[in-house]
């Protein structure tokens, strides 16, 4: 018996790396139920145009102005400065977010009353496990109905040091080098109540952090390297039956700061750039 999981995240060209890789790995596996998106769904005209974007242009690097605006144009919302450090670095990824063939779309709100009812309506008995990576946070619901013990998330920085969204940017704007040095990474955690709170599951810090051209493309090879270590947790949780993953919690005096998305305006992106340079001259 094996145990059945969803991929969860947002529309974005950053997610679209980590359904690249479920499909990669997953796409032949009946346990595999699909990819869950936080996003009212589409047009059949912008799906096509997305899937048609990322087979034209999958692991081109440089695209051009308007080719790269025609890219922005396909997704809303996005981070904009990590998102094109990764398709520099990694190239455009071959999958776009509704690639998989089970493509659920739950709304933009996922704490909505279409997300929750899709959730008590098909969230079933076997009770999957759901990894995720979102830019909102989960209502106790989402716990309530996982169980508590089902729901993951990969964060782009080392847990308890930075938590919450754009958490390595704020932390770079601080120049403070050695809780920079200890927070640049990833982890892989469980989802509780709190903000990035959940025990861990895995996490790993970067040897080097300064050893990028700027704090984006280093946000950019931690999202990647972390969804290449997410697809193996996955791996490991669904196809080792006889164990079961329980994480651990870490020193609470040791608990960051719980940055929001509200804090990382222009003026904060540019502590943010500035700051990265000024440790890395160091």
């Amino acid at each position: 018996m094996k145990r059945d999981f969803y991929l969860l995240i947002d529309s974005s060209i950053l997610c679209c790396y980590a359904v690249s890789k479920w499909i990669e790995i997953f796409s032949d596996n009946p346990h595999f139920l699909g990819v869950l998106v936080r996003e009212d769904k589409p047009s059949d005209d912008v799906l096509k145009q997305r899937e048609d974007f990322h087979s034209q242009y999958a692991g081109q690097t440089l695209l051009t102005t308007e080719i790269t605006n025609t890219l922005f144009d396909l997704y809303k919302g996005m981070d904009s400065e990590a998102e094109r450090a990764m398709i520099n670095m990694f190239g455009l990824p071959r999958h776009s977010v509704s690639s998989a063939a089970n493509t659920i779309f739950l709304g933009k709100n996922i704490n909505g009353k279409h997300a929750r009812q899709w959730m008590t309506d098909n969230y079933s008995d076997s009770r999957p496990f759901i990894f995720s990576h979102l830019g909102q946070i989960v209502k106790s619901w989402w716990l309530d109905l996982t169980g508590g013990d089902r729901l993951l998330n990969v964060h782009s920085a080392v847990l308890p040091y930075a938590r919450g969204v754009y958490s390595i940017e704020n932390m770079a704007a601080t120049q403070d080098e050695n809780l920079f040095r200890k927070a640049a990474g990833f982890t892989i955690h469980f989802i509780d109540k709190g903000v990035d709170t959940g025990p861990v599951i895995r996490t790993e810090r970067l040897i080097d952090p300064f050893r990028f051209n700027s704090i984006w493309e280093l946000k950019a090879y931690t999202y990647m390297v972390g969804y290449h270590v997410y697809a193996d947790v996955a791996k490991h949780i669904i196809f080792n039956i006889d164990t079961t993953s329980v994480g651990t919690r870490g020193d609470p005096s040791l608990q960051g700061d719980n940055f929001r998305a509200n804090q990382m305006n222009e003026a904060q992106k540019h502590l943010a750039e500035e700051g990265y340079l000024a440790m890395k001259q160091k």
